[in-house]
């Protein structure tokens, strides 16, 4: 059999199991009651604050055993919406609920893999099971340089020269924490003002289903899965741009989660898959795994799909698939760091568009983010990252400023990393050092300067099938260094081939 069709077939059976093992979830019953928040006292013209409807609609619906808060067209302001076991949040078409930028009271939750003081998302649940957030309207807030002056001062204009994007205390806690210092109560409470609330944050929670709306504005993370089981999260319009840490839809140490028909334009990672960061991701453990994401499209984002780089607690059977990537920094995006550890393996990108993009395929094990510095070279432990495993299959990229970018560790190079019918255009072509058992099949790269393929400590490379349309006269299209005993076959580019450090 082929290597094409291998694929193809893997692809197939990997998406089939997907479909079947992520699903919306079951009413709680069979023909739930609906509660309306006018009848409870909601004004839909937005003259005055609706929290206490919809607290009084919720406690109403929880007596009953569960059942739908429903939103009629119209304009509401609220404050956070808290939803229990089997409730559903249907808006519908032509209602909005604005939530005013203002202090929110801290709960414990989870912020950039660490677990803290947070404030409390403006819609979700914790501890809860079957719930759902459906229909055609809005949910609106500001954004995220808005919300910095919740608490005060933004945090940017106090921070420290550590450079955190966050703030001092943040900084402090961090750094205690990775240093297995002692941390206290009064320590969490001191950076829970410098942090943002995610916008919607299902927590410790099965059997979750968001669907239809449209989201304007982003604190922090806009959709945010924390622990969650059984999750659907589909025909979405996101629109958060711009600003930092506002990814898209995040899928945090959670499993069983099927993402499909999104629109997010975000000025942070659009659809980002995590797992905890450095010593307390470790100490927590809990993996991301059985993800399928499908027919969305991302702009402006950091990264269109992402993996990482909160990678502690391992993540594992991906599957990204007819992704459309407009203008984003990256499109493809996997990335962690020493320290950080976790393994992530078997993961599947197919059949994606990248236009105007930075960087098309970014594999990298040397992310570095505000408040962090470059890493040194160590032994390997559970604080070394893991790449395995990972297949990238009809990709086209053009406009990119550099097609792919693939850098292992020397103590932990990338294994088993596959590209497969890839065409990419950029000012510069694939680079790759630090990797093992790697594979590229028919894959045409054009680059506007420097050699098309770079290639740099890789065992068992095996090339088949590479080739450019754009050769320039004075470097070689592939360019090899320290890859001994690679094999290339059926390429037009091998008479372009030189191997060694200098053409």
């Amino acid at each position: 059999m082929n290597v094409k069709l291998r694929w193809m077939i893997a692809a197939v059976v990997l998406v089939v199991a997907f479909s079947g093992g992520v699903h919306a979830q079951a009413p709680a019953n069979a023909n739930p009651p609906v509660f309306n928040v006018v009848d409870y006292g909601a004004k839909n013209d937005g003259s005055a604050n609706a929290a206490d409807a919809f607290r009084a609609a919720i406690a109403a619906a929880k007596k009953a055993g569960g059942g739908t808060i429903f939103v009629p067209a119209g304009r509401y302001i609220s404050g956070p919406i808290e939803l229990l076991s089997n409730m559903t949040l249907d808006l519908d078409a032509g209602a909005t609920i604005t939530f005013p930028v203002t202090p929110l009271p801290f709960v414990k939750g989870r912020y950039l893999g660490v677990e803290a003081l947070v404030p409390m998302p403006l819609v979700g649940g914790n501890d809860v099971e079957n719930v759902s957030i459906t229909g055609r309207g809005t949910l609106a807030t500001g954004d995220y340089e808005a919300w910095g002056k919740a608490y005060g001062t933004p945090a940017a204009e106090v921070r420290d020269d550590s450079g955190n994007a966050n703030g001092p205390h943040w900084d402090h806690l961090l750094k205690a924490l990775e240093a297995r210092q002692p941390v206290t109560e009064a320590d969490y409470r001191a950076a829970a003002p410098e942090l943002r609330p995610s916008f919607i944050c299902f927590s410790n929670a099965r059997n979750v289903l968001v669907e239809g709306v449209h989201i304007v504005g982003g604190p922090a993370f806009v959709v945010h899965l924390l622990y969650v089981e059984n999750a659907t999260v589909r025909s979405l319009i996101i629109e958060a741009y711009p600003g930092p840490h506002a990814n898209g839809i995040v899928v945090d140490s959670s499993r069983f989660v099927r993402i499909a028909d999104d629109f997010v334009d975000t000025g942070d990672d659009g659809i980002v898959i995590k797992a905890g960061k450095d010593a307390d991701g470790l100490r927590v453990n809990r993996p991301s795994e059985d993800v399928a994401i499908t027919n969305c499209t991302v702009k402006h984002a950091h990264g269109a799909v992402v993996i990482g780089s909160e990678t502690s607690g391992g993540i594992r059977n991906v599957v990204a698939s007819n992704i459309t990537a407009d203008g984003t920094e990256n499109g493809i995006r996997i990335k962690s760091r020493r320290g950080r550890g976790g393994v992530v393996e078997d993961v599947r990108f197919d059949n994606w568009i990248m236009r105007n993009v930075g960087t098309g395929i970014v594999v990298t094990s040397y992310y570095v983010m505000g408040g962090e510095g470059a890493t040194a070279e160590e032994p390997v432990t559970e604080r070394t990252p893991v790449f395995r495993n990972i297949g990238i299959s009809n990709v086209t990229i053009t406009g990119a400023r550099q097609v792919a970018d693939l850098e292992g560790l020397p103590e932990m190079p990338v294994a088993g990393l596959r590209l497969l019918n890839v065409i990419g255009e950029g000012h510069t072509g694939l680079s790759a050092r630090f990797a093992n058992d790697m594979e590229l099949h028919d894959v045409k790269i054009g680059a506007e300067q420097g050699s098309s393929f770079k290639l740099q400590s890789v065992t068992g490379l095996e090339l088949d099938d590479v080739t450019t349309d754009t050769p320039h006269g004075d470097v070689p299209v592939i360019r090899l260094e320290d890859c001994a005993g690679a094999v290339l076959r059926d390429s037009p580019a091998v008479q372009e081939f030189i191997q060694g450090k200098t053409r």
